[in-house]
């Protein structure tokens, strides 16, 4: 067979070659970036109808993100070790950072607020290893690059002055202090987020301080050390945001529960002056057979289970007491890593209750997400009042306690906040279908290759026949002149192989079959280089392309 071009030379200019090469490249740029600037970008801050839209009442907005349960994923999560946690972490790691970014530069929130659960195994690892992981998580979270205020905003007014070992006694005071005022005229937010920054509070999460009886005195002084008090409340756009550790009230250990328990007690001395947002990362109590909402990704519901260091809801009574201590007009919590919506009843109205999802994809839903929380109340009003009317409606809250049943219709459009749901890209789609586009490219790439050796052949066989024909036509006509002084018998034809006037028929017939047969016997090992090279020269435009997105994601 004549080849004719080199075979890599050819491998590198075919056009389906060019092709998947540009297939790779785009397919790339999409996953790794343009998925997440397209699906972020098409959320917006909710707005309710009755609100004022002027430029000037617009610019009074406050604007949180609330990111719940990004668990950075370490040893503890799987139980890995080695390169294959370090893979982990890093791919983990990676899709929050993009996320992240893309959500602080799109929507510019004022404040950006973590409901718990920062560190996969905070409560349990090493100071060497918590102080990594902290690292980590600054710069996931573009703690440097972003945050208007690295360290915390608020602290406890005492501090121990040493960390304790678990089962030491620690005197917590349940006082805190804030260290920095938050910026709340219009002026001073819109300077700051040009910036590129946003103001940061953080809830303790049962992964980072434990839970109950339970719960890690030396995590939670570590924790507070790190990320602040645990208990605190602060007022911004003329709410007042109520940050309350369930977890420490869970336990019937005096010491565990002093700190919280007195939090909660004065919050219920004083009558609120502007409407309350209770975020807790424990969702509060609701019977088993709550329905979460159509926007749920699993079937499973959020059922009244626990065990060591978690507990899926707190209990029946601390949340009547934290409801009516508190009075909140909305609530926020974690922990479940699920959507879930739900209404507690209060007094003859409702407060509605959402279980903001898991903004890490290794957390057990295939698209995790974020809450975008609007205030705006102009008149300074004390609070909202969502009267319970029951509805069949499938957009209505589902409300399911000791007290009521059913579902009722949703917060009316003149409330003083405004929340809705951003999800982000499904990672595990965008891994399937770059495994999808591998096997495609592979399979159209053996095919092609199939196709080009067949037709390689075809031309060859040709070729072959026709010099074949050219040269029985010539030894036909030194055989007969041969022949005419010798007798025509097989003697005569057994001379002729022996002649030295040259090659007979047969012998040119045996060296064509061989040369043949030596030839058809590398099409194989031709075939299977031409498709390592089609699949390297697609490699040597795709990989680059990667290497890049992901540097440029890390920075």
């Amino acid at each position: 067979m004549c080849w004719g071009k080199s075979l890599r030379n050819t491998s590198s200019q075919s056009a389906h070659v060019r092709l998947l090469r540009l297939t790779w490249v785009v397919a790339l740029i999409v996953g790794e970036y343009a998925i997440f600037w397209a699906i972020v970008n098409r959320c917006d801050w909710p707005e309710n109808s009755a609100w004022d839209s002027s430029h000037a009442a617009m610019r009074e907005r406050y604007r949180i993100a609330i990111i719940s349960d990004p668990q950075l994923t370490d040893w503890s999560s799987y139980h890995q070790s080695g390169a294959l946690l370090k893979l982990v972490e890093t791919y983990t790691d990676l899709y929050m950072k993009r996320s992240f970014h893309r959500l602080h530069k799109s929507l510019q929130p004022d404040a950006v607020l973590f409901l718990g659960d920062l560190i996969d195994g905070g409560r349990d690892s090493s100071k060497a290893v918590f102080d990594r992981n902290t690292r980590r998580f600054g710069r996931v979270f573009g703690t440097r690059s972003s945050a208007w205020n690295r360290a915390p905003i608020f602290m406890d007014a005492e501090e121990p002055a040493v960390i304790p070992t678990d089962g030491a006694q620690v005197n917590i005071t349940g006082r805190y202090e804030q260290r920095l005022n938050m910026l709340l005229d219009a002026n001073s937010r819109e300077l700051v987020r040009g910036y590129g920054r946003s103001a940061r509070l953080y809830v303790a999460g049962n992964h980072d301080v434990g839970f109950g009886n339970t719960l890690g005195r030396s995590s939670m002084v570590r924790y507070k050390q790190t990320f602040g008090s645990v208990n605190y409340e602060v007022s911004v756009g003329n709410h007042s945001l109520v940050v309350l550790e369930t977890l420490a009230l869970s336990s019937d250990i005096p010491d565990i529960r002093e700190e919280s328990q007195r939090f909660l007690a004065q919050l219920g001395e004083v009558t609120p002056k502007l409407p309350r947002i209770l975020f807790t990362h424990v969702p509060l109590f609701r019977l088993d057979t709550t329905y979460c909402g159509d926007a749920r990704e699993t079937e499973q519901l959020i059922i009244n289970r626990g065990g060591e260091q978690y507990q899926n809801m707190i209990d029946s009574s601390l949340s009547q007491e934290a409801l009516h201590a508190v009075r909140p007009d909305m609530i926020f919590s974690g922990d479940d890593h699920d959507w879930c919506e739900i209404a507690h009843p209060l007094d003859g109205s409702f407060v509605p209750e959402v279980t903001v999802p898991t903004f890490s994809f290794a957390q057990g839903i295939q698209q995790p997400g974020f809450v975008m929380l609007s205030l705006y109340n102009p008149d300074h009003k004390v609070n909202n009042q969502f009267p319970v009317i029951p509805t069949d409606s499938p957009s209505g809250l589902p409300v399911s306690t000791l007290e009521s049943s059913g579902t009722v219709a949703r917060p009316s459009t003149d409330a003083t906040f405004a929340y809705e749901a951003c999800m982000l890209p499904n990672q595990l789609q965008i891994y399937r279908v770059y495994g999808l586009l591998f096997g495609c490219t592979l399979s159209w790439i053996l095919i092609q290759r199939y196709r080009w050796i067949m037709r390689g052949r075809g031309r060859s066989r040709g070729r072959a026949l026709l010099g074949k024909w050219d040269i029985r036509l010539q030894r036909s006509s030194t055989t007969t002149a041969a022949s005419a002084n010798q007798r025509e018998d097989q003697s005569s034809e057994e001379s002729m192989d022996d002649s030295p006037s040259g090659p007979t028929l047969r012998s040119l017939d045996n060296s064509y079959r061989s040369r043949r047969m030596s030839r058809c016997s590398y099409l194989p090992r031709i075939y299977w280089k031409m498709a390592g090279w089609d699949m390297g020269n697609i490699a040597l435009f795709a990989l680059p392309t990667y290497i890049l997105l992901f540097v440029v994601s890390m920075f």
